[in-house]
């Protein structure tokens, strides 16, 4: 029984993985997004920042850099 369990577990987390790998596959689809979602897990882990705290911060840098990322650019 403590068998199957372990294996049920592994596959589980597995299972979880693949996902987390696909949907970050999907989310981050610029080097805009990859370089705030890597700033951010920095920040977080490194520093302790909380959560709010954090979606706020990225929140504006995307405000002020997605025009910037657009074909049009700037203005």
């Amino acid at each position: 029984m403590q068998g199957f369990v372990k294996g049920a577990y592994a596959a589980a987390i597995g299972t979880i993985l693949g996902a987390c790998v696909l949907l970050g596959k999907i989310a981050i689809g610029d080097w805009l997004r990859a370089l705030v979602t890597v700033g951010s897990l920095v920040v977080r882990f490194r520093w302790k920042v909380s959560n709010p705290l954090l979606v706020a911060a990225t929140a504006i840098i995307g405000l002020i850099a997605f025009p910037c990322s657009s074909p049009i650019g700037c203005s």
